[in-house]
């Protein structure tokens, strides 16, 4: 009598929710809840229909669903207030500009004279520096873009730094051809550096972050893992065993 009440009360409510509107994933739970309640045999088949319908779920997203979702609005106000804890546990800020340092130091050392050298300066200081704010972009968890413009802004300041500083010393003319170490075309190149790299290294940050979600959604492993870390459900004989106990204690 206890379990043919369950059941009727079960059933009862799935009818209510169905009548009323609710969510589809609220009547299945409801009546898998009536079914495993009801006997062993219905909630195996329960079990066995959820377990149909998992695998629809699996599988590698498409281009297009992959291209559409890599997509994130820009949130002011949010990713400003999440730049600190950002900075203090992310390698997103921290990484660009002490690479950035490495290498500002390492051509001053070197006055510019090795391909290395060469290197750092093209990819980590020279507006604009790509090799950087995309490093930034894709070790952002977030805020993708304001650590693309910090960092750009960065190397503009250690940019005008050697420009500045050291124009008598580096080999600015092996470093590149375009960086001429005049006292005018140092002060266009300063003033060119601080108003382009933010911007610069603001787009090609975001740019960074929006390929790592699309390689993250396009990536065949990715609903594996999910799928893994999902909680298992338990099967319809030990809910149906545990409202037997239910029922025997009442």
């Amino acid at each position: 009598m206890a379990r043919a009440k369950r059941t009727h009360r079960a059933e009862a409510r799935r009818r209510h929710r169905v009548a009323t509107g609710a969510d589809a994933g609220d009547v299945t739970e409801g009546s898998i809840e009536g079914e495993s309640a009801s006997s062993s045999s219905m909630g195996t088949s329960a079990s066995r229909s959820s377990g149909a319908t998992a695998p629809a779920s699996t599988g590698r997203i498409g281009f297009a669903a992959a291209f559409r979702l890599s997509f994130r609005p820009m949130n002011v106000r949010e990713d400003v207030a999440a730049l600190p804890w950002i900075a203090l546990h992310t390698k997103a800020l921290w990484v660009p500009l002490a690479i950035t340092i490495a290498a500002t130091a390492y051509i001053i050392v070197t006055k510019g004279q090795d391909i290395l050298s060469e290197f750092a300066f093209q990819y980590f200081i020279q507006t604009p520096a790509i090799a950087g704010v995309f490093l930034a972009g894709f070790l952002a968890p977030r805020a993708s873009w304001l650590l693309g413009a910090i960092v750009g802004l960065f190397s503009a300041a250690c940019y005008t730094l050697l420009i500045f500083a050291f124009a008598s010393t580096i080999n600015f003319a092996r470093l590149s051809p375009e960086a001429l170490p005049t006292e005018a075309q140092a002060r266009e190149v300063a003033i060119s550096a601080f108003m382009l790299s933010p911007v610069i290294g603001a787009f090609f940050a975001a740019g960074a972050a929006w390929y790592r979600r699309f390689l993250a959604y396009s990536s065949p492993n990715r609903s594996r893992q999910s799928q893994a870390q999902k909680p298992k459900a338990g099967d319809g004989r030990t809910r149906t065993s545990a409202s037997q106990k239910a029922g025997l204690k009442r």
